[in-house]
């Protein structure tokens, strides 16, 4: 208990004296578990695109007759068929440990927003992969990672994008250069 004492000085971290993945641990099991457990009491609806706040679904519904770069079937994506390496790779961990690196389960649901022919279909595509492999599956925690995808506990981002709208956007060249990739990519593939 000591080592929660102390000021934290106006920092944005270090307040809790703890190693950063202590803290991150913490704040995926009090914050966003507790925050996709009280939407759940609050709301019947959790599972349901209109669940997402009004900005995500005017931004989304502005985009959603944008071309698409590329679709794949649902057979192919639970099967880790894409042309995205670092996507393959967390679908795979998905299905062999019914779990995946927080900030590649992030890029997972991005990037089926990005290929599904609209936002709905989206949803209704990670639902679909997400429940029967995850571990968290059918969980209140498991919608919140989901539909922040969409842009729920999140805000606008700029610059507007096709097909994100200002949803906040991510792509795997971007999450390559923040998350350890060579070893990730080796151990989960084909």
């Amino acid at each position: 208990m000591e080592r929660l004492r102390g000021p934290n000085a106006g920092k944005r971290s270090g307040g809790w004296r703890m190693h950063p993945s202590e803290k991150a641990f913490l704040d995926q099991l009090v914050t966003w578990r507790e925050l996709g457990l009280n939407f759940a009491t609050q709301r019947s609806d959790i599972m349901r695109y209109a669940s997402l706040p009004a900005w995500a679904q005017v931004t989304l519904a502005k985009h959603v007759s944008d071309p698409r770069p590329v679709g794949y079937s649902l057979d192919q994506l639970e099967n880790a068929q894409t042309h995205d390496a670092l996507w393959n790779a967390a679908q795979r961990q998905l299905v062999r440990e019914g779990r995946m690196h927080n900030y590649l389960r992030m890029l997972w649901g991005k990037k089926i927003l990005q290929w599904a022919e609209a936002p709905e279909a989206a949803v209704e595509i990670m639902i679909t992969l997400n429940d029967p492999y995850a571990l968290d599956g059918r969980d209140p925690n498991s919608y919140s990672g989901i539909f922040w995808c969409l842009g729920r506990y999140d805000r606008p981002w700029g610059p507007e994008r096709p097909i994100f709208g200002t949803v906040r956007y991510m792509s795997s060249t971007n999450t390559a250069r923040k998350v350890r990739t060579r070893e990730y990519l080796s151990r989960y593939s084909e």
